[in-house]
């Protein structure tokens, strides 16, 4: 006669709930790595491949003006808030 749970239900051995355990845990592993790694290839496969290079209103490049931005904002926290608050980049 094998154990059952409060709800009358067969319950595993322990050895199997183990295995099952470690099976989840290294399936899981592996999906979250080959999405994440996926994800970026991705991203970086059509940043290679180009496609549509928004642009500033005065023309320049946007990606440019948002990699200056952080550098603004510092400035900006350097001199105690005083100047222009750069709220756009």
């Amino acid at each position: 006669m094998s154990a059952r749970d409060d709800s009358g239900n067969e319950r595993k051995p322990f050895p199997r709930r183990l295995a099952e355990l470690g099976v989840s845990i290294v399936v899981l592993t592996g999906v979250t790595v080959v999405v994440g790694y996926g994800g970026w290839a991705v991203l970086t496969l059509l940043a290679k491949l180009g496609g549509p290079d928004p642009k500033t209103a005065d023309g320049d490049p946007l990606r440019e003006r948002l990699l200056a931005w952080p550098d603004r904002n510092r400035e900006f926290m350097r001199n105690d808030g005083r100047g222009v608050l750069p709220l756009k980049p």
